[in-house]
């Protein structure tokens, strides 16, 4: 195989995960009033599981990235996958809205982990003139989840029940973390980038 096969592919990869991630994050959108009327609760405090991930995303992103800069970039990929799909199969199971909450919150702190590293695997082995494209392949997961993973969630979710919204997120989790886990090469980092010695 061609040495661009190789790369392009960690491109790919990160592309799957991205799909699942995006999928996660905006899944909940169309079934809001759906989560509203099964707790009875507002709109508005339904809304917090949108307002809450994108807050702990801001207010986290930068420290987490950097705290796990130096930590191999498999690993962190496959724990940041693996976080999401267990968070999305606690909420398929509809818990109190506490912990539906909580299981909504953890996920945020490692998205921009898996976003930071997914890139950096994608154009590890990269050409400069290939790192732009590679790149573009692994922001494109943010497209088709917005374009086929959100919408079809909610279709479902429309058909039977919102808990079956977080099915589907749980089952594209699991093929992004089976395709990482069996065809990305463990990736060791050489030199920790974190500042500080903890």
């Amino acid at each position: 195989m061609p040495r661009e096969f190789y790369t392009k592919k960690y491109a790919y990869i990160g592309c799957l995960g991205f799909i699942a991630v995006i999928t996660t994050e905006f899944g909940v959108i169309g079934i809001l009033p759906q989560i509203s009327e099964h707790y009875k609760i507002s709109i508005d405090k339904a809304g917090y599981l949108l307002s809450a991930f994108a807050l702990v995303i801001a207010l986290t992103g930068p420290f987490m990235t950097l705290l796990a800069s130096g930590i191999d970039r498999k690993k962190i990929m496959l724990t940041s996958i693996a976080t999401f799909l267990i968070t999305g199969l606690v909420s398929s199971f509809s818990p109190p809205f506490w912990i539906l909450m909580l299981v909504r919150i953890l996920p945020a702190f490692l998205q921009p982990v898996y976003i930071a590293t997914a890139l950096s695997v994608a154009v590890s082995n990269a050409n400069d003139d290939e790192k732009n494209e590679f790149m573009s392949i692994v922001f494109s997961g943010v497209a088709v989840a917005m374009v086929t993973t959100v919408p079809f969630a909610t279709w479902i979710s429309s058909l039977w029940s919102w808990e079956y919204s977080f099915m589907i997120q749980t089952v594209i989790s699991l093929i992004a973390l089976v395709v990482i886990y069996f065809m990305l090469p463990s990736m060791p980092v050489k030199k920790n980038t974190f500042p500080y010695h903890l």
